[in-house]
């Protein structure tokens, strides 16, 4: 009876060591995926992190390549702005014919309204002529002896630009009209205050 009550404490012993062991073995393969588990949140991690690090870098190179297309588009910017001035400009150029048309027009219209006798001369058309020397002398002279010779007769001075001058141009232009191409050369190959044509026969 005691023997058996001995055989049964033992298989109860060795039943509780294997649970025990089992346990153990339980415990240590638990620790051991524990650990692969904490290692393999680790590795992701730090996968993560470097993949953090990367965007963050690759950002850096993008912000700092960034500044760089900046100037470019100011530049675009500026040219597109120099273009719209430069139409603006060319705008008002094409324009200005037409104010000068219309300032022109009001003058004329003034004009119409007051005798062309009494319009300033300084409102009219000025005209340069390019004169030798000799022949200014002579148009002086001649128009100088017909001012004072008018003068004399009518006691009323006759003005340079309103009277003298217009009266050469229309007397000159008048005998110019009536003359032949073969008069006009004669006259200008044949009088020393002119110069003289050349004509190939």
């Amino acid at each position: 009876m005691s023997e058996s009550s001995d055989d049964g404490e033992d298989e109860d012993k060795d039943r509780a060591q294997r649970v025990r062991d089992r346990r153990s073995r339980r415990d240590r393969d638990n620790r051991g995926r524990g650990s692969d588990t904490e290692n393999e949140e680790q590795t992701s991690s730090t996968s993560q992190t470097s993949q953090t690090t990367q965007t963050e870098t690759s950002s850096q190179i993008d912000n700092t390549s960034q500044p760089s297309q900046t100037p470019q588009t100011t530049q675009t910017e500026q040219s597109q702005q120099t273009e719209q001035s430069g139409q603006t400009e060319a705008a008002e150029q094409d324009s200005s014919p037409d104010n000068t048309s219309q300032m022109s027009q009001t003058q004329s219209d003034t004009t119409d309204d007051q005798s062309l006798d009494e319009q300033p001369i300084k409102e009219r058309t000025h005209e340069t002529f390019y004169l030798r020397d000799d022949l200014r002398r002579e148009l002086r002279r001649i128009s100088g002896q017909a001012s004072l010779d008018f003068e004399m007769q009518f006691d009323t001075e006759l003005e340079k630009n309103r009277h003298l001058r217009p009266l050469l141009l229309h007397l000159g232009a008048k005998k110019l009209e009536d003359m032949d191409p073969e008069a006009i050369k004669s006259v200008l190959n044949e009088t020393d205050l002119l110069d003289s044509v050349e004509i190939d026969d």
